[in-house]
């Protein structure tokens, strides 16, 4: 990933996917990819590419994209996978099923680390011819690193490595609309991110132009960079001036690895993924409640719904209409109209499994209306009565 992403600052996006899919490859569907990565879900379904296919960048291949609907049997989590030139990436498989040792490069990972190097060195790869000698060296001793990361864990230093480039974490957040209130510590932003993947979060002393390179970034993007970077943490940056050229010192293990002087536990630094858990639970139980009829309606008649007038106005409300209904209607209130309707379901009852049900309280409720009539006494009928019947229907048939 860091070789195939170097000079390629349009395809972060795609990389902290591709990180979060190799890292973590039992999350599925847009909210929970968009969670890890720390981005947002539309986000997530502009970069992946078309079902059986690659995204632009083709670090990732889409099993499917995933459907949304209000009904539960209609709807479909999307699934993607890192695109490995290895060809070793197995399926997603379920976290009971990882293995004790993760590692994103799978057992080859020496392997692909061992002809990167060769391809850099050899000049084959357009990276050489692009990238200064000294941003070359720091990328292979970066690419040693991360060749070196097997799990994530914050036990042992290299665990903490790992988990510390984790993109969903705040260090790492992009914007600072989703930060909550009690975050004080300004995140480093994607870009930050990005680089210390390249660097394999080693400290290192790298020059403007460097950054220019490995990032590819513009030479006023790279100083809006280190600027930021900087300003979120003051420890993080220093100057070191070399001749008559100045270069930066960035010390990522110094504060964000176990050993270093000024080490900061970053994995602890969640606060925004779980606000998006929090939202995303929102909008699960939202998606629920909507896939029921009362709360189909609801929404259809809220204001929360961006067709309300137009279904309101091909579906008018009867004449007759329920006052109280109709002054629920025009507030648009979606949950005030839910707990009326569920109101009215509890009051009605269980609807009944067979129709049998129904046709046996309808004949109740028929003879509580119509109450059996008593059985009339047969009268008794004399002969004479008999002749005198005889005598007409002879007397009608001449």
């Amino acid at each position: 990933m860091a070789v195939r992403s170097v000079g390629h600052s349009e395809a972060l996006v795609e990389l902290a996917l591709a990180w979060t899919v190799a890292t973590r490859p039992y999350v599925s569907g847009t909210r929970g990819l968009g969670r890890w990565a720390g981005l947002t879900s539309r986000m997530v379904r502009e970069t992946v590419g078309p079902e059986g296919g690659y995204s632009e960048f083709k670090l990732l291949w889409t099993r499917t994209r995933g459907a949304s609907s209000s009904m539960v049997e209609e709807r479909e989590q999307m699934e993607i996978r890192f695109h490995a030139n290895t060809r070793t990436q197995g399926r997603s498989t379920s976290p009971k099923d990882l293995p004790a040792r993760l590692s994103p490069l799978g057992d080859q990972g020496d392997l692909v680390l061992k002809k990167e190097l060769e391809k850099m060195r050899e000049g084959n790869a357009p990276l050489s011819a692009r990238i200064p000698e000294r941003a070359q060296e720091i990328l292979v001793n970066g690419m040693k690193t991360l060749s070196r990361l097997t799990k994530l864990s914050r036990t042992d230093e290299l665990g903490q490595i790992l988990t510390a480039l984790d993109p969903g974490l705040d260090l790492w957040a992009e914007t600072e609309t989703d930060r909550p209130a009690r975050v004080a510590l300004e995140p480093l932003g994607r870009r930050a991110w990005h680089l210390a993947v390249l660097c394999g979060l080693e400290d290192v002393v790298l020059s403007v132009a460097d950054i220019e390179a490995l990032t590819g970034l513009s030479k006023r993007g790279a100083q809006a960079l280190l600027k930021r970077m900087d300003a979120a943490n003051p420890l993080l940056i220093v100057k070191v001036r070399q001749g008559r050229l100045i270069a930066y010192g960035i010390r990522w293990a110094s504060n964000y690895r176990m050993a270093g002087d000024w080490y900061e536990d970053a994995s602890l630094r969640d606060e925004i993924r779980k606000a998006r858990a929090t939202r995303d639970r929102e909008v699960q139980a939202a998606s629920a409640r909507r896939g029921t009829p009362a709360g189909y309606l609801a929404y259809r008649l809220s204001t929360a719904s961006p067709k309300r007038d137009a279904y309101l106005e091909a579906n008018p409300l009867p004449a007759d209409a329920d006052p109280a209904w109709r002054d629920l209607v025009e507030a648009g209130d979606e949950m005030a109209m839910y707990d009326h309707l569920k109101s009215q379901e509890a009051e009605a009852g269980s609807v009944p499994s067979t129709p049998k049900v129904l046709v046996a309280q309808v004949v109740e409720a028929d003879k509580v209306r119509r109450p059996a009539r008593e059985s009339l006494v047969a009268e008794v009928v004399t002969p004479e009565l008999l002749v005198e019947m005889r005598k007409r229907v002879i007397a009608g048939s001449r």
